[in-house]
């Protein structure tokens, strides 16, 4: 199983998957079609520019894979056409595809950032459907995910990939946030309270304990008188 795709290859890939749920009308995809969805400039981040060229080796990387099949032309039609391999490869089922698809084609991003985007693919009716499937992914026998640690400033955590190459330029940000994990997190001391007593709250008690036991000493002195 391939976990280590570049780039251009999570573009590619992406761009297959995306369309394959949201567009099956125009599933499979020719190569003019995957050039234009690898450069939309919505809901891709970061933005490319990709020629015919670079998506040919790129779909020709991803065959060698056996993420991509190619489809010869048929009947009426000179073009040949690509789909995605990702079941039969990764077992993904269609709500994992369509959490790989957004994280593939925009990187990390939040639980609920998740359910709103893979919304044009299939509903979820909660936060708590898409933890369900972040989960299956992150647990699989070859995990596809992690969460990463709450960033500064942020309320929510976000959940990447793990199909980053190891010399990825998108990737140091995932590295970086292993490592910031792997920091030894010392124990708080624990808080000794003071106490509220004073010396001088101590002595009034002394001298009030005085009284009265002189008081009773006086007691039992007359009640001694009395009965003699």
């Amino acid at each position: 199983m391939h976990m280590s795709l570049d780039s251009l290859e999570r573009r590619v890939l992406g761009s297959l998957l995306e369309k394959s749920m949201a567009q099956p009308d125009y599933y499979p995809m020719t190569e003019k079609a995957i050039v234009a969805a690898c450069n939309q400039k919505q809901n891709r981040d970061p933005v490319m520019e990709l020629d015919e060229d670079a998506v040919w080796e790129t779909l020709e990387s991803l065959r060698e894979k056996g993420l991509v099949t190619m489809l010869l032309p048929g009947a009426g039609s000179r073009s040949k056409k690509f789909k995605h391999e990702v079941e039969q490869h990764y077992g993904w089922q269609k709500r994992e595809r369509a959490v790989m698809t957004e994280l593939l084609l925009r990187g990390p991003q939040t639980v609920g950032e998740l359910r709103t985007r893979c919304s044009r693919f299939v509903p979820f009716d909660d936060i708590a459907a898409v933890t369900i499937v972040l989960d299956c992914l992150a647990s699989a026998e070859t995990p596809m995910i992690k969460a990463l640690p709450r960033e500064p400033g942020r309320s929510a955590i976000r959940h990447a990939h793990l199909l980053y190459a190891d010399d990825d330029d998108e990737a140091p940000s995932l590295k970086a946030v292993e490592s910031q994990s792997a920091t030894t997190v010392s124990t708080p001391k624990p808080v000794v309270a003071k106490s509220s007593v004073t010396e001088e709250s101590v002595n009034q008690l002394k001298s009030e304990i005085a009284s009265l036991q002189a008081r009773v000493e006086s007691l039992e002195s007359q009640f001694k008188q009395l009965m003699s």
